[in-house]
C-alpha cells in the first residue's frame, strides 16, 4: 500500500502547494521525458500494431489521408520532416509501419498522463493502407488533458516541433 500511496502524495504535493488537488485539465503530465531509446519506442508503438480497431481508435487519431501508397507516404513525410530540421529516430517496418521522428534538438517526446497509462509519443506516426486506396497517417491521440498540458518543462524547440507536425505532414502530402 505504501508503494501506491507515497507516489500519489508526492505528486499531489508537487502539483498543488495550497493543498488543493489541481483539476485534471490543468495539471502537468504524470511523466514527460525525451528519449532516444529504441526500447522505449518499441514498447510504446509496437503493441498498437496488433491492437484491435477500437483500441487503435482510442490510442491514435487520423492526422491526414494521403493519396499516395504507404511507401511513398513515408518517404514524403521523412523528406518534409528533414526539411523542417527533424530527424528520423526509427522507421519500423511491418504492417502498418511506424515512423518515429526526433525533435530538432534530438530525442523524441514521451508522455504519460497517469501512472497506468500507455506511453504516448506525439512525434510518432503510423501509416496504414486505406480501404479506399492511398494511406492514412495516424498520430498518438491527445486526450483533452494532454492538449491543455503545461509544456513549460519542455525546451521551446520541442514545443515548436510538436506544433509544426501537422504542417509538416500537409507539406509532405499536399
Amino acid at each position: 500500500m505504501k508503494n501506491i500511496v507515497q507516489p500519489l502524495v508526492q505528486r499531489w504535493r508537487a502539483e498543488s502547494s495550497s493543498g488543493v488537488l489541481v483539476p485534471a485539465s490543468m495539471r502537468r503530465p504524470f511523466r514527460l521525458w525525451m528519449t532516444g531509446s529504441l526500447a522505449v519506442v518499441m514498447a510504446a508503438m509496437i503493441p498498437l500494431r496488433g491492437a484491435s480497431e477500437a483500441e487503435r481508435n482510442h490510442a491514435l487519431r487520423l492526422l491526414r489521408h494521403s493519396r499516395f501508397d504507404v511507401s511513398e507516404t513515408l518517404q514524403r513525410i521523412e523528406l518534409a520532416a528533414r526539411d523542417r530540421g527533424l530527424s528520423v529516430l526509427a522507421r519500423v517496418a511491418g504492417a502498418p509501419p511506424v515512423l518515429v521522428l526526433a525533435s530538432s534538438i534530438g530525442g523524441t517526446l514521451v508522455v504519460m498522463n497517469d501512472a497506468d497509462s500507455r506511453p504516448a509519443m506525439p512525434l510518432s506516426l503510423m501509416v496504414s493502407a486505406a480501404a479506399d486506396g492511398g494511406a492514412d497517417v495516424l498520430v498518438a491521440a491527445a486526450p483533452e488533458e494532454t492538449l491543455a498540458n503545461d509544456w513549460s518543462e519542455l525546451p521551446r524547440a520541442v514545443v515548436d516541433d510538436l506544433q509544426a507536425l501537422p504542417g509538416v505532414i500537409e507539406r509532405a502530402l499536399g
